[in-house]
């Protein structure tokens, strides 16, 4: 199985997408990014609730989120409220503004992966992009475009439903793949202590509404 991100052009505008892909090469889910962030919003646009789905797959029940997705916790508790299982995250480098903008460090944004993965039990793998020196020339213009944006920021990982780090992670240079064993039995055990969409929660005092319309630019009504 394959979960893809991409920029997805339909039309004339562009989203931050996800695909779900199954062995046999049959897409299972493709979704868009609800939010973008920051000055992606003046590139990307937004997508709806319609594919904010966990979807069952032969590996078990698998859903995605792109980036900063996962700082919000109503997106997040929607995937938890699907049973979620295996989580994927699509991150881009942390090489950007490394040294004045903490927030967007390496270290923070895989602390929120490995919080995700505690907060709702499931596995969690985080791929995440890298910067090559041919970009940097290809982008940075001037000397000070340069001091805002480095080679490398690879933060890939792997956690357990405990928030236990499952794989060992690659130095920020080094382009390649992490690999784990995982048993989807021990979300079972980790749910048996907290279940924040489950037995751990109060849906009579909050509760979440997802409302999983697509958003259409042109509705047609027939008229008899």
């Amino acid at each position: 199985m394959v979960v893809l991100g991409f920029s997805e052009k339909n039309n004339s505008s562009l989203y931050i997408s996800q695909s779900i892909i199954d062995p046999t090469g049959k897409t299972l889910l493709t979704r868009r990014k609800l939010k973008p962030t920051h000055v992606e919003r003046t590139i990307f646009g937004e997508g709806d609730g319609s594919s904010l789905n966990v979807i069952e797959t032969s590996l078990g029940k698998v859903g995605a989120l792109n980036c900063w997705e996962h700082l919000q916790p109503l997106s997040k508790y929607a995937m938890f409220a699907q049973n979620e299982q295996i989580h994927i995250g699509s991150w881009p480098s942390f090489s950007i503004y490394k040294g004045h903008v903490h927030a967007l460090s390496g270290e923070m944004n895989t602390a929120v992966s490995n919080v995700y993965a505690l907060e709702g039990q499931c596995f969690v793998i985080g791929a995440c992009g890298l910067v090559s020196q041919e970009m940097i020339d290809m982008m940075c213009q001037t000397e000070m475009h340069r001091t805002l944006l480095e080679t490398g920021g690879g933060y890939a990982c792997i956690y357990g439903p405990e928030g236990k780090q499952l794989a060992k992670p690659l130095p920020p240079n080094e382009e390649g793949l992490l690999y784990a064993n995982i048993d989807l039995s021990d979300i079972t055990l980790a749910k048996s202590v907290a279940d924040p969409a489950g037995h751990y929660s109060r849906p009579d005092v909050t509760c979440l509404l997802l409302d999983k319309t697509r958003r259409l630019p042109m509705l047609i009504k027939e008229t008899e």
